[in-house]
């Protein structure tokens, strides 16, 4: 699983279209957005880049990524 550390994230309304857009490319994926926290942890087999992308093309920076058990 990977955490991505994004800017920017304030309501639930980010979080919908993060989680959106990561659907777009994986119907299958877990997504647990925190909020407070300001990270979106992601369960999928996409490659982290393309993750990234997805999150960045919604308007919310990705400012760090790490791999978490």
């Amino acid at each position: 699983m990977l955490e991505f550390k994004v800017e920017g994230m304030t309501c639930v309304s980010c979080a919908s279209i993060i989680s959106k857009a990561i659907r777009t490319v994986d119907p299958s994926v877990s997504v647990d957005v925190k909020i407070p926290e300001q990270t979106v942890q992601v369960k999928s087999n996409r490659p982290e880049q393309e993750l990234i992308r997805l999150i960045e093309e919604s308007g919310y920076p990705v400012l760090g990524t790490k791999q978490i058990s």
